[in-house]
């Protein structure tokens, strides 16, 4: 075993002295394999590498796995880190997802104060089977049985690996066994209450009474489902492309476009639509809302509205589909006057002031707001006018002076419907405009004048999370 998991670490992790990892340790039998089998890599392969230790605080044990880790780690000169679940003295409901969400947590802090590169789990093949089945029993959409990867990103700047994906838990049984490897077996997994135990003790046994084989074939199948995937989204990417837009967390669909595609075609990109908005804000998402979008799609209403989990909305408009959170920006203003030197708060998040250049004040307690600025040239009396859009409303887009509506441009650059309703227009005091705020800029305000001062159009905002 030790040949094999050296041969995997060598061919597809590249693992070196420089490479600095976390390794997850609970105490089993799984993950004290893993920190074992890397302590005994060669010094040219063997990475730096910190433990992490969870005490979920669910079980009597618990404070006692917790010491065991602890004292093995010092044995093996490496330093452990403790992160304890407070809230698994009082949990009830939704145990492993709050428990996962914690655990990860704590490992990227743990990665960033280590400055680590990568985190390393102990799943196995058999929780690679049993999760292709607990996703084909709840139901969940073709490509999640794929099952666990054996890499996947973990934030913007981790890797999570899994470098014992291909032996089985009876291999590391054995290995445990051969090497007199410590571990505690943890109580809960002989505990009927979870799904992935019922699976583990009741229907794969009876599933491997009609095919002992069972297990094999579940792991081609997930590679075959995995192989598709990645086919169909390579083939559909250049079109999702050019139906898709993303920003802020607003996603946008030209369903219109969609819609001169076959149903298979349009389910498809919906689902590489919902799976994205799951993907970048853990959202359940599956069938339902695949065939809700569908719905709205084939649907001769113009404006449709669907909900999703934690305030998130699916909205049909006359021109695009939308998934944007449910916003809670209010707006202050319709209209609002500036004179030089003054800022005012046009909503809840947004904020925008008039200065001549090297007269900036902002408000200290706006320091942490995103910032934009627009430099420009005007006479010595100076004020802005702003409001929000109108039917009509134009700018001066080129060189030339040739001008565009500004919802022609909105369509134009795709900006997504909830961006556009976030817009506003700032004109000088002759009714010329000067910014479409925060996207672009008039061409007149581009134009430098010497013989004129110099103003300086500051936006700070908070982006709607």
């Amino acid at each position: 075993m030790y040949q094999r998991f050296q041969q995997i670490i060598k061919a597809d992790y590249h693992l070196t002295p420089d490479t600095r990892i976390v390794v997850g340790v609970s105490g089993g039998v799984d993950s004290m394999v893993l920190l074992h089998l890397l302590c005994q890599l060669p010094e040219n392969m063997r990475p730096t590498i910190h433990v992490a230790h969870i005490n979920h605080q669910l079980r009597k044990e618990s404070l006692e796995e917790q010491e065991f880790v602890a004292q093995y780690a010092k044995e093996c000169g490496l330093p452990i880190y403790i992160g304890v679940w407070d809230s698994g003295l009082t949990i009830k409901n939704n145990i492993e997802q709050e428990a996962r969400e914690f655990r990860y947590h704590f490992f990227e802090d743990v990665m960033q104060e280590t400055n680590s590169q990568m985190l390393l789990t102990a799943h196995h093949k058999d929780d690679h089977i049993e999760t292709v089945l607990m996703r084909l029993i709840q139901g969940n959409q073709l490509k999640t049985l794929s099952g666990i990867a054996t890499s996947r990103a973990l934030g913007n700047k981790y890797q999570v690996i899994r470098p014992l994906l291909s032996f089985s838990k009876k291999e590391l049984y054995l290995y445990a066994a051969d090497e007199n490897i410590p571990y505690y077996e943890d109580s809960s997994n002989f505990s009927n209450h979870y799904l992935r135990n019922r699976i583990r003790h009741h229907v794969r046994p009876m599933l491997e009474s009609e095919n002992p084989n069972i297990g094999e074939s579940i792991v081609r199948l997930a590679e075959e489902v995995n192989q598709q995937a990645m086919v169909v989204e390579s083939l559909l990417k250049p079109l999702i492309d050019t139906l898709m837009t993303y920003q802020n967390n607003i996603w946008q669909l030209d369903y219109l476009s969609l819609k001169r595609h076959n149903l298979a075609i349009q389910s498809e990109v919906i689902r590489y639509l919902l799976t994205d908005v799951q993907n970048k804000t853990k959202l359940p998402v599956g069938y339902e809302h695949v065939n809700q979008v569908v719905g709205m799609i084939q649907s001769d209403k113009p404006n449709l509205t669907s909900q999703l989990p934690n305030n998130w909305l699916i909205e049909k408009t006359y021109d695009s589909i939308t998934v944007s959170k449910k916003s809670h920006n209010t707006v202050k203003h319709q209209k609002i006057h500036l004179e030089k030197n003054q800022g005012a708060f046009l909503s809840d998040t947004q904020w925008l002031g008039l200065f001549e250049v090297g007269k900036e004040t902002l408000p200290e307690e706006l320091e942490s707001w995103r910032y934009k600025e627009l430099v420009y040239t005007h006479g010595e009396n100076h004020s802005i006018r702003v409001r929000k859009r109108e039917d009509g409303d134009r700018f001066v887009y080129n060189r030339k002076g040739q001008t565009k509506k500004v919802s022609r441009y909105f369509i134009d650059e795709k900006i997504p419907i909830k961006l556009r309703d976030l817009s506003w227009l700032v004109f000088d005091e002759k009714g010329c405009l000067l910014w479409l705020l925060p996207f672009r800029e008039s061409y007149l305000s581009i134009e430098y004048e010497t013989d004129k001062i110099q103003y300086k159009l500051v936006y700070l905002y908070q982006e709607d999370e």
